[in-house]
Formats: C-alpha cells, sequence, structure tokens
C-alpha cells in the first residue's frame, strides 16, 4: 500500500491505531492476549500495512512504525490462538497466513520475527514455548516498551 495526499487519512488512522495498540501492551507489560480489540479493523489490519510505503514528501507519518505496528498486530493475534488453542494451533488457518507472510519476507521489518517462526517448523508436540515467550518478551521490549520510551522522550 502507498500512502499519499490523496488518501493521507489512512495513513494518521493507521498510525492512531499502531499507537492505541502498543499503549494497550504497555498496560500488559508483554503480548498477553486480546490487545488488537481495541483496534478498528476498517481502519487497520496488520496484513494490509506490512510493507506500507508513505510519501514522506508530503504525509508526515513515521512509515517504520507503521510496519512494525503491522507486525506487532499480526503477533497479538497469533498469539491469541497459540495460547487459546495450545494444542490445536499449528492447523489453524490464520496461523498459517501469518508464516505464509514471515515465509515471504514481508515481517522484516522485525528481524526477530524469523527466530519466532522458525519455532513452528515442528510438530505440535515438540512446540517450544519457553522460547516462543522468550521471543515475544524480547520483542516487547525492543520494539513496543523502547520505541515508546523513545516517542516520550
Amino acid at each position: 500500500m502507498r500512502i499519499n495526499i490523496d488518501n493521507c487519512m489512512i495513513g494518521n488512522k493507521a498510525l492512531a491505531s499502531v499507537l492505541l495498540l502498543y499503549y494497550h501492551l504497555c498496560i500488559e507489560g508483554n503480548f498477553s492476549g486480546d490487545e488488537t480489540v481495541y483496534i478498528d479493523p476498517k481502519d487497520f489490519n496488520g496484513f494490509d500495512f506490512l510493507q506500507v510505503e508513505i510519501d514522506s514528501s508530503i504525509i508526515d507519518i513515521d512509515e517504520k512504525l507503521i510496519r512494525e505496528g503491522a507486525i506487532i498486530y499480526l503477533l497479538c493475534d497469533l498469539n491469541d490462538l497459540v495460547v487459546e488453542h495450545e494444542k490445536s494451533f499449528m492447523s489453524m488457518e490464520y496461523i498459517q497466513k501469518v508464516l505464509g507472510v514471515a515465509r515471504d519476507g514481508k515481517m522484516s521489518e522485525i528481524p526477530e520475527t524469523e527466530s519466532l517462526f522458525e519455532l513452528f517448523n515442528t510438530d505440535q508436540t515438540s512446540f517450544d514455548f519457553v522460547q516462543y515467550n522468550d521471543i515475544l518478551r524480547e520483542i516487547y521490549s525492543k520494539y513496543i516498551k523502547e520505541r515508546i520510551n523513545s516517542l516520550i522522550g
């Protein structure tokens, strides 16, 4: 998606959605569940903004933050399914869709996702939940907590 003067409201709503998502994640202190329920899917869907391009000569919106936020959004929903369906999440369509966009290189804005998604290359009974949670904590610390701290100075 390319955001320019003709659709700058889309960019503004996307940025607002990312900040709202990060706010709720900060309240929880990590990925915990249901953070994306606060985001209107008409305004922001993680899949649509993974490779967003902002015409920065016209609109002053942080492209990197929106791209990272799109990945965080998808990780929130992915985590909800992993936690809620601990015994059967590997076969879920949504998880396969997220893994597909990761394989296509569309989540490279957060390189740590590569290690996270490698964990899914196993059978359900061998999934390493400890390492999975460790990687999510690392992503939370680096891309949410540090980002919010940098924004507030």
